[in-house]
């Protein structure tokens, strides 16, 4: 049998070692069966990289006109693992009763349970052209077809290049879709939970414009009790961590807002709200 695990050193997607029993335990929580081969290979690697990066199709995706990308397979557990499905169903919009393997955002791969609770189809969903289409009747059959494509070579060469040497570009107070103090208090007056997403247009341009939103949002999170609400506020609070992480850390009132942020979103005791707070934590480790 070919190699299957890239057996990558600091490989994000390879998740703590786990048992039968703790396979046993997620079926029950699933309330389906997974297929043997998908729990062959997490018992011997919990999840990472592939060897292989691809998987022909027959129609042409937003990622090639005839293969998408599968460089790596989900493990078991709640972060970067299978587990997050739901949580990941409803942040992107997909069908539910299906299992995330492998994606990125704008297109995944499923094991698809919609049909039935034991040996699912494997499905493509690519976000940019809203499809959903079938490509394998099995899980074995899928890994047997996949394979290495090195036909490209457009990404760029990082190799040497000094993380403090570049930055993250967030929102600019120019760009069109910028809101403003005035309307972010307007999204919290009207707390309206597809509203709050809005927030990740706010331009922090400096510590204060940081630490006004952060107290907005610990002082929202402080008292609600919605969950679909506070999921939101969480995603807005990882986007804005991603860009301004150093402005947080550097500060202490910053970072204590933050920490209480995180404090009053673990209080509502919610699967998916948890998933994004154990994202926020990584932050602060």
């Amino acid at each position: 049998m070919k190699q299957f695990w890239a057996n990558q050193s600091d490989d994000p997607y390879t998740l703590k070692k786990i048992s039968e029993k703790d396979i046993l335990k997620t079926e029950k929580k699933l309330g389906v069966k997974l297929p043997q081969e998908y729990k062959n290979l997490v018992l011997e690697q919990n999840g990472g990289y592939l060897e292989c990066n691809a998987f022909p199709t027959d129609r042409p995706t937003s990622w090639a006109e005839d293969h998408i990308q599968f460089d790596h397979l989900l493990g078991i557990g709640k972060k970067e693992g299978i587990l997050e499905s739901d949580y990941l169903i409803k942040e992107w919009g997909l069908p539910k009763d299906i299992i995330l393997i492998s994606g990125d955002g704008h297109s995944w791969v499923a094991l698809d349970y919609r049909n039935t609770i034991e040996n699912p189809p494997v499905h493509f969903f690519d976000l940019e052209t809203e499809e959903d289409f079938k490509i394998a009747d099995s899980f074995n059959e899928f890994i047997s077809k996949l394979y290495i494509d090195d036909s490209d070579d457009s990404e760029p060469d990082l190799e040497g290049l000094d993380p403090e040497d570049y930055e993250l570009t967030y929102i600019s107070p120019d760009d069109p879709d910028a809101i403003t103090k005035d309307e972010v208090n307007r999204i919290f007056e009207k707390n309206n939970e597809e509203l709050f997403s809005n927030l990740k247009l706010f331009p922090i341009q400096n510590y204060d414009d940081l630490i006004w939103l952060l107290k907005k949002i610990e002082t929202h999170t402080n008292s609600t009790n919605d969950v679909d609400g506070a999921l939101e506020l969480g995603l807005v609070l990882d986007t804005v961590a991603t860009y301004k992480k150093n402005l947080i850390l550097e500060n202490k009132e910053s970072l204590e807002t933050f920490k209480s942020i995180i404090s009053n979103l673990n209080r509502l005791n919610d699967s998916d709200v948890e998933i994004i707070v154990n994202q926020l934590e990584d932050f602060i480790e």
